[in-house]
């Protein structure tokens, strides 16, 4: 009696759900998201060195690098 309750229980729980889409998609769609990402990145590189302060604004008469800020 034990044993056909059991098989009943395990054919009740076979509720698989399919994916959408195949699974290795997943690891390719998460790829090309990095990749924009690093794109969007690089593209960026070098901008607070240009957005700076000029040079003859900060620290004009003072050397080295113990003034006030």
């Amino acid at each position: 009696m034990s044993m056909s309750l059991t098989m009943l229980a395990a054919e009740g729980e076979e509720h698989l759900r399919e994916l959408p889409m195949p699974a290795y998609m997943y690891a390719v769609i998460a790829l090309i998201a990095f990749a924009l990402l690093l794109a969007v990145t690089w593209a960026f590189r070098g901008t607070a060195a240009k957005l700076g302060q000029p040079k003859g604004q900060h620290g004009a008469g003072q050397q080295g690098h113990g003034g006030h800020h």
